[in-house]
């Protein structure tokens, strides 16, 4: 549902990135990026996130950066995100078509979008106050030691291994830590459908215990206040409004949180 039409926007925006964006596409984009408006998407640290980005180098640093920002603003309004996802929709649509995403019901993306981003928000800004770091890139930092440096190729890689079902050779100790713990929690709490698909992998990799919903000790919600009128998250939203300047960042949250779906 709602996750997957984000792994699938976060392809095309890597797709799209590679080949370049149509001037209309990129005027949309750049009127974001500039929106007082859009400020609670923190936009600026994707663009940065992105282009600093390379095949090589880890989008760790990135990320994190990107999330300490996003999580300092206070959250989108519907109103805002409304904007956001149809000026994008409008002026990338041929982009997004060409490349087998469909756009034809703006409508019932929106709606989505706004019902899903409080609960992605409040994922996003988890932090272990252990470790003073949020739990996003204290995970994706977890999944590279195990694993291999985690690139924008790379992560597309993962998010399409996870998506077809394949392998993706992360150990259980990359995985069954207290924020994916926490992660599970706040889907459960905001997003039951999406925990529910998760909760036998996790039990069964991880133990029972992590598919509780208990909060551990060692991690608190640092999202900001919400606006006066919002639901209260972003990183979904964040996908589709800034296409292929966030395209790296979604996917390494569809990576960190779909490890366990």
């Amino acid at each position: 549902m709602f996750f997957n039409f984000a792994i699938i926007l976060a392809g095309a925006g890597f797709a799209v990135a590679q080949s370049g964006l149509s001037s209309q596409c990129q005027s949309a984009l750049l009127n974001i990026s500039t929106s007082s408006s859009a400020a609670c998407l923190n936009p600026s640290g994707l663009i940065s996130l992105v282009i600093t980005n390379s095949n090589s180098s880890s989008i760790i640093p990135g990320v994190n950066t990107w999330i300490s920002g996003l999580c300092s603003q206070a959250a989108c309004s519907n109103s805002t995100l409304q904007t956001v996802v149809t000026e994008v929709i409008s002026g990338c649509s041929t982009d997004l078509s060409s490349l087998g995403v469909i756009t034809t019901d703006p409508t019932a993306i929106v709606t989505s979008i706004q019902a899903s981003y409080p609960t992605v928000r409040q994922l996003l800004c988890l932090e272990d106050i252990l470790l003073t770091t949020h739990c996003v890139p204290e995970m994706l930092t977890g999944i590279q030691s195990a694993t291999t440096t985690l690139s924008l190729n790379s992560i597309i890689t993962l998010v399409t291994k996870l998506v077809s079902g394949q392998s993706t050779g992360i150990p259980s100790s990359a995985v069954c830590t207290n924020c994916t713990k926490a992660a599970y929690t706040v889907l459960s709490q905001g997003l039951p459908e999406i925990a529910t698909t998760a909760q036998s992998s996790l039990s069964s990799e991880c133990g029972a215990n992590y598919t509780d919903g208990q909060m551990p000790s060692s991690i608190q919600a640092t999202a900001g206040n919400s606006s006066s009128t919002t639901s209260s998250s972003g990183a979904i939203a964040l996908s589709v409004s800034s296409l292929n300047m966030g395209a790296a960042a979604v996917a390494a949250v569809s990576a960190a949180f779909a490890i366990f779906a």
